[in-house]
């Protein structure tokens, strides 16, 4: 059985090879030929926390994601959110591979936006606007990069330490980033907008928004949590995501707008899958504003799983223990 660190998973998930996997998985989710079974939420009366089980199979890998979410870890100051993703082989249903599932999750989710971005931005869009400066804004400035000529790059988080981190760790790989000391002027006049936060209450408003931006939402992923007011989520000419199943039971950006009545009940978002197949249409104007809702699928989680390890095999990446 092959282990894999977080350093490993990076060292063998160049965000380039990531957009065209995730992209190649959306796809194979359109054409409905990818296995995901509902992800099981299991909340232990002596577990002070709740565990998601997410399993899939997609062309290439049959595995489980685990991930834990704890809040008090912190406290302990450990990341909320514990995960780790299981690699099986397709024949024999041998443990073929553990890697580090916060990283796996981080890179595959930008990769994502990445290609949501390719397929919905306008192919000039370039004037990037980061709502957030965690981890997610790290691997989302690498994924924008990967799908557009970016000519200016702004931040805004809520504490300055951590924006001014971020901004240290963008210099040091060639980005030049504006530090806002608000959301509304990180987003004034800009075309691409990643938003990416923890928050639980909407932070960009519809009216701040120029006509041809693309939006990638990605830090609400509950029905309780929203970071795109209502009017956006209504001005919206595309609102895709990357699965309408999980959109509707858990994408608060798109649910409390509908509790509003701000949309109708015919109300449809295509999957980013279906609009990489040409069975939905995404933008078809320059002027129009899109938004790509992010909540995450497990057969993301599988699909980089699999294409890490065999990068990681033939690098020689990783330790190989015996198991069992």
């Amino acid at each position: 059985m092959l282990v894999l660190t977080a350093t490993d998973v990076r060292a063998a998930f160049p965000m380039g090879d990531a957009v065209e996997l995730m992209r190649s998985a959306m796809a194979a989710h359109g054409r409905g030929e990818v296995f995901q079974p509902p992800r099981v939420v299991l909340d232990p009366p002596a577990f002070d926390g709740s565990v998601w089980l997410k399993p899939a199979s997609v062309e290439g890998g049959v595995g489980l994601k685990v991930l834990t979410i704890v809040p008090g870890n912190q406290q302990r100051g450990l990341e909320v959110i514990q995960a780790f993703v299981a690699l099986l082989d397709p024949v024999t249903g041998v443990l073929l591979a553990l890697l580090e599932g916060g990283v796996v999750t981080e890179l595959r989710t930008a990769a994502t936006s990445g290609a949501a971005t390719d397929l919905l931005a306008n192919p000039d869009a370039g004037d990037l606007a980061i709502i957030g400066a965690g981890v997610q804004a790290r691997s989302h400035l690498l994924a924008m990069a990967e799908v557009r000529k970016l000519r200016r790059v702004r931040v805004w988080n809520r504490t300055e330490p951590r924006a001014l981190e971020f901004v240290r760790w963008a210099e040091a790989r060639g980005f030049e980033v504006e530090i806002c000391d608000s959301v509304q002027s990180a987003v004034d006049g800009a075309d691409l907008i990643c938003t990416v936060t923890s928050s639980t209450d909407p932070l960009i408003d519809g009216d701040w928004i120029s006509p041809g931006t693309h939006l990638n939402a990605v830090g609400a992923f509950h029905r309780e949590g929203r970071e795109l007011c209502t009017n956006l989520v209504r001005k919206a000419d595309v609102f895709a995501v990357d699965s309408r199943e999980g959109a509707f039971a858990n994408a608060g950006d798109m649910l409390i707008p509908l509790g509003e009545g701000a949309l109708t009940d015919s109300f449809d978002p295509p999957e980013v899958g279906e609009l990489l197949v040409g069975t939905r249409a995404g933008r078809t104007t320059t002027d129009q504003i899109t938004v790509f809702e992010s909540l995450g699928l497990a057969i993301q989680d599988v699909a980089a799983a699999a294409s890490i390890v065999t990068l990681a095999q033939r690098e020689g990446i990783g330790v190989v223990i015996d198991f069992p």
